[in-house]
Order: structure tokens, then sequence, then C-alpha cells
């Protein structure tokens, strides 16, 4: 029984995956051309998601600031999951929603990439941040669950084909890889 679970579950990551990262080939490719244009010209990579998608903010963010395949110069991504203090005044004073928003009023310009990391569920902390990025002209893209993106359509949207919370966490994560290995061969060659 247990063993049948590794194998469908196995099947349904392999689907998950294709279903997700085939179709959208070539606006990853043109989304990783864009942050590499955006490093070139002085700008950075600024991440932002919720829960466990938090957490992959964290790793994504390190993967362009430490390396992911070669030993190479950091890349400027900064992940915007970890102010748990900021976290906690603004829902304390009812403005939980302003999270990110309030770190890119300070940080983002024009010449930054806003990426959400984002599952199924509407989750307005990520919605609010993505609108102050357009509002600050940066470029905007989000991964995104099954169904409607519940705000503003960012500039690149990578819809995710899965609900399924353990699949998104997957998912998310595969695209923080792959993400990082189309700007490192862009920008290093390889």
């Amino acid at each position: 029984m247990l063993q049948e679970r590794v194998a469908l579950s196995l099947r349904e990551h392999t689907r998950v995956l294709e279903e997700s990262f085939l179709i959208q080939a070539g606006d990853l490719v043109n989304f990783a051309e864009r942050v590499t244009a955006a490093f070139n010209q002085g700008g950075r990579l600024l991440i932002i998601g919720n829960g466990p998608l938090g957490a992959v903010a964290d790793l994504m963010s390190n993967l362009f600031l430490h390396r992911l395949s070669l030993d190479r110069p950091p890349l400027p991504a900064l992940s915007l999951s970890q102010n748990a203090t900021l976290a906690a005044s603004l829902a304390r004073d009812g403005q939980g929603n302003q999270l990110f928003s309030r770190q890119l009023r300070i940080s983002a310009g024009p010449q930054d990439v806003v990426l959400a990391l984002c599952d199924h569920i509407r989750d307005d902390t990520l919605l609010t941040g993505l609108a102050e990025a357009a509002q600050r002209g940066c470029l905007t893209a989000a991964t995104h669950g099954k169904g409607e993106f519940p705000g503003e359509r960012p500039d690149f949207l990578f819809r995710l084909a899965t609900d399924s919370p353990p699949r998104t966490v997957e998912a998310t994560l595969f695209f923080a890889h792959l993400l990082g290995e189309l700007v490192e061969k862009s920008l290093f060659g390889l």
C-alpha cells in the first residue's frame, strides 16, 4: 500500500512539472532573459511568498546570492519573506496585507523584477505587493496554482498544474532551480 503511494506521488509530481513547464518553456526563457537584463542594468530580483512558499522564496534568493551550479559572483536577488517582526507588527495593527508592499515601497524601482510565489488560494499580501511593484514600474511575475489569478495579471504568469499544496511547493522549487540555471547560463555561458 505505501509503495503504491510512492509510485502515485512520483507520477503526480512528474505530471505537474511536465504540464506546468513544457507548455510555458518559451515564457520561462523570456523571463530568464528579462531577469538577466535587469541584473546587467543594476536591477534586482525581489521575491515574495508566504507560508511554505516564503521558505521557497528564501531558498531561491540564496541560489542567486551564493550559487546553484558553479562558483560565481553573487547575483542581486533578495527574499522579502524574512521580516517576522514587521509581519507581526502589521498583523497586530490589522495591516498584515501590507507586508510586501511596504518593503517594496522603500526598496523597489523600475530596474527591478518582483516575483510572487503564489498557490491557488487568494493571498492579499502577495496581491498588494504585486500591485505596489507594478506601480513602481517593476517587471512583475508570479507563479500560481490552478484557477484564475485573483488579482491584476502580472507581466509574466506561470501557471502550476496543481492545487495540491505539496505539489505546488515542489513545482515552485523546480521553477526556482530552473530559473537559476537559465540565468546562470545566460550570464556565464554554462
